[in-house]
Parts: structure tokens; C-alpha cells; sequence
């Protein structure tokens, strides 16, 4: 899906309707932006109204991409961390009524692992390979300063594992034997 087509329309429709939209995009498109992963929308934050969403809808329908049910620009999304006016926050476009903002990948990973799915393990290790987190210290002393205490760190050893091998793991587990209760 090419997302600058996508938002250049939409950009020409909120111009024509004198609306002007700041979108905050997190999850998989992140990821996506960067070559992480594919996804088929867009999740992000944004002040919605029943003109807004026409415009995204119609948007979906000429260019189509979406459904009826799953708009291709969604904003029914659950607690994220990175939603915060981060300065880590990239514009990736910026038009006359829209802008186009993103988290960054540090924010997406602590969202993932505070979300705690399984689905997402592959996301984390992703990441971590990208961002280049060499070992599960630097992510595990992460999530103390800005997770909620909710956060399953086996999640994080099994993205490692995931990212850089079972032997990486068993040889890290080795050095912190105190963390093998977390995998039990």
C-alpha cells in the first residue's frame, strides 16, 4: 500500500472541506516505515469527527484499500505509551491540512512488550536486531523507567532469543541465573 499516495489524497480532501488533521501514527506502520513488517492500515491517534472519518472513508474506497468494518486510517487503538508529544516523534508528512507523525521504534518496543502478546514477540525481536540491542540488560533496565510494573520480562528474553539465537540466550542466562525463574 503506498501510504504517500494515501495521504496526499487525503491531504487534497481535508483542503477542499477547510479541515486541517495531525495524524500520530504508532504500531505496525511504524514498523512498516522502516521495512520491519507489512501491515494493511494505519493505527493512530488523531481528533476524529464525522467529517474526518467520510474523508478517511472515501479515501479508502478510491484508492481501495480497507473495508467497511476496517478503515485503512484507524483510530480505535488501546493504551500506548508512545502517543506522548515525544521529541523522538518523526514527521513523515507534512502537507497543507495534514501532518504525518510517527513514534519512534524505542517507543514502539516498549509499547509491544507492555501490551504483552505473544503475537508481538517477533515485532520485539525485530527491533531489537534494528535498533541494535545487543543484550536484554539495556531493554529489561528500559522497561523499570517507563513501563507500569505490568510487564512480563520473559516476553523480552524470548525476543531475544528470537532475535539473536537459543545460544545467546542460555549463554546471557548463564551470567543471571536469577532470571531463569521468569521463563518457568
Amino acid at each position: 500500500m503506498d501510504y504517500k499516495k494515501l495521504f496526499f489524497r487525503l491531504n487534497e480532501k481535508l483542503a477542499q472541506n477547510n479541515l486541517t488533521l495531525h495524524l500520530s501514527c504508532v504500531g505496525g506502520f511504524v514498523l512498516e516505515y522502516y521495512g520491519l513488517k507489512a501491515t494493511d492500515d494505519i493505527d493512530a491517534f488523531y481528533d476524529s469527527s464525522d467529517k474526518i472519518e467520510e474523508l478517511i472513508k472515501e479515501v479508502g474506497i478510491e484508492f481501495g484499500v480497507g473495508t467497511e468494518k476496517e478503515v485503512w486510517l484507524n483510530h480505535a487503538i488501546g493504551n500506548i505509551l508512545s502517543l506522548g508529544a515525544s521529541p523522538q516523534r518523526e514527521t513523515i508528512y507534512q502537507a497543507s491540512h495534514l501532518t504525518v507523525t510517527i513514534s519512534s521504534l524505542e517507543e514502539i518496543l516498549v509499547d509491544k512488550i507492555e501490551a504483552g502478546r505473544a503475537k508481538d514477540i517477533p515485532d520485539i525481536a525485530k527491533i531489537m536486531k534494528y535498533i541494535g540491542m545487543k543484550t536484554p540488560d539495556s531493554l529489561l533496565k528500559q522497561m523499570k523507567d517507563y513501563a507500569s510494573g505490568e510487564t512480563n520480562p520473559a516476553i523480552i528474553l524470548e525476543a531475544y532469543s528470537m532475535a539473536y539465537g537459543e545460544e545467546a540466550l542460555k549463554n546471557y542466562l548463564r551470567k543471571n541465573p536469577e532470571l531463569l525463574r521468569l521463563l518457568r
